[in-house]
């Protein structure tokens, strides 16, 4: 009788730490299914290794969200990552619209739900959800408000999961991977400072050469999606407090 093959699933893995993950998962013999808004950087993600299959969804949306399910089909589900996630809007809060705030809502904290509540019932015995968390969702940053507010409820969502699914043979973890050299980086160094006041620091950790690369950011994924069940949903781990733990070396 033929096996059916588990799938990794990444969400938006067209660009920054996405792509190299899925480029490290796929590299090591994973088949990885990847979710992006944009068809162009998918296929040439795809074209640079075998086993990673695109899926151009804005997940979003529940006709995202359906997609992404179907692009996975019937296979059992190894590790789900959630990843994608939106900055915007920036600036004062009380100055944006309820549709901005809906819409970075709806990015990174809905979606992660939803994709969430489709995906865990194939998820594999062992099987692992991971959560791309940020500082910003423990420290309040003028003119990041959607952001942090989003990030914070994204952080509970691990706490109350980690609880719901105590027991089913599938663990949820968050993670905080610092500041990475990645395009939502250059959208935040683009920002006026009038709406992001800590926006020079930003600027200078890049001239200084002090943003964390993609690659090293998918190597302590990586090497976190295999620790223990225990270990990997305790609590959440952060690249620059964590690295030497997980990383031989």
């Amino acid at each position: 009788m033929k096996m059916t093959q588990t799938v990794s699933v990444i969400t938006g893995g067209g660009t920054g730490i996405g792509r190299a993950l899925a480029l490290r998962l796929a590299g090591r013999g994973h088949i990885v299914v990847v979710a992006g808004r944009r068809r162009g950087p998918l296929d040439e993600l795809a074209a640079l290794q075998t086993g990673v299959e695109p899926c151009q969804a804005d997940i979003s949306t529940e006709d995202g969200q359906a997609a992404l399910r179907a692009a996975v089909g019937e296979r059992p589900v190894r590790f789900l990552v959630h990843n994608a996630g939106v900055i915007d809007p920036v600036g004062p809060l009380l100055s944006q619209s309820a549709q901005a705030i809906r819409r970075s809502l709806a990015i990174n904290l809905e979606a992660p739900i939803a994709l969430t509540r489709l995906m865990s019932p194939q998820m594999e015995e062992g099987g692992r959800i991971l959560n791309i968390s940020s500082g910003a969702a423990h420290r309040a940053l003028p003119g990041w408000g959607a952001y942090c507010t989003s990030k914070a409820a994204l952080y509970m969502v691990y706490e109350v999961l980690k609880q719901e699914l105590a027991g089913s043979g599938v663990a949820i973890g968050s993670l905080r991977p610092g500041v990475v050299d990645t395009p939502m980086q250059s959208l935040i160094r683009a920002q006026d400072a009038s709406d992001f006041p800590a926006v020079e620091r930003f600027r200078a950790l890049k001239e200084m050469g002090g943003l964390t690369s993609p690659e090293a950011v998918a190597r302590f994924i990586d090497a976190v999606l295999e620790v223990p069940a225990e270990r990997f949903s305790a609590a959440e781990w952060d690249i620059r407090e964590h690295w030497d733990a997980v990383i031989p070396g």
